[in-house]
């Protein structure tokens, strides 16, 4: 049975997960897979794969109601990456989690062994498609460019402007403007408050969901 609907909230909030060994047969269980994840950047073209699973996983999430932040296919895990604007449900994870599972298992997109994970960003949210910067404008972000852009190549601010071809970050007193292909990473910031006194701060109620399908549910 999945988690019961209820919006993640805490003082250190983590991402919701759901990383299910269902469907076909080239899943595989989550535990037995490395959680290294390379995330396509702004100036890397996704591989063919990573576009045809985009193209079947956007319909789901607009079906369910959810924005599609990111997709990886990286060291055979799948992973999907959602949110809703008021904070993602645990039962729309567990949602979108079974149609995009039953879509792999119709499609068969992937030849070898797989694991599906569909989580939420965080609060520290990726930062790839220029309407991802549009939506931050106002946050603090952390921007890393390419080795042979000028200047420094970490850049922490404000995130001043953003349209779809360039971005506007402001810092102490200045600002620098990248385009989008001088982008290697960028990432929402949070700045964490002081630690609440023992007994006086907010009881947490963050952490992840996840499952394990029946073994029969490993191989076709």
């Amino acid at each position: 049975m999945g988690p019961s609907p209820a919006l993640w909230r805490g003082p250190r909030p983590t991402p919701l997960s759901f990383r299910p060994l269902v469907g076909g047969g080239h899943h595989h269980p989550a535990d037995s897979t490395t959680k290294e994840v390379m995330h396509v950047t702004m100036t890397q073209q996704p591989s063919a794969l990573v576009q045809t699973l985009t193209s079947l996983v956007e319909p789901i999430a607009d079906q369910h109601g959810v924005e599609l932040v990111d997709l990886d296919f990286t060291n055979g895990v799948v992973k999907v990456v959602i949110d809703e604007p008021d904070g993602l449900l645990s039962q729309s994870l567990v949602e979108v989690t079974k149609s995009v599972s039953r879509m792999l298992d119709a499609e068969d997109p992937i030849s070898g062994r797989f694991t599906l994970e569909v989580t939420s960003p965080g609060v520290e949210r990726p930062l790839k498609r220029p309407a991802h910067f549009v939506r931050a404008l106002g946050e603090d972000v952390s921007i890393k460019t390419h080795p042979d852009v000028d200047g420094e190549r970490r850049v922490v601010g404000r995130l001043a402007a953003a349209d779809g071809e360039s971005i506007t970050v402001a810092a102490d007193g200045e600002e620098r403007t990248l385009r989008y292909g001088e982008i290697q990473t960028a990432r929402t910031v949070f700045e964490w408050g002081p630690a609440p006194k023992p007994g006086k701060g907010p009881k947490s109620t963050g952490g992840k969901s996840g499952t394990k399908g029946k073994k029969g549910e490993q191989a076709r």
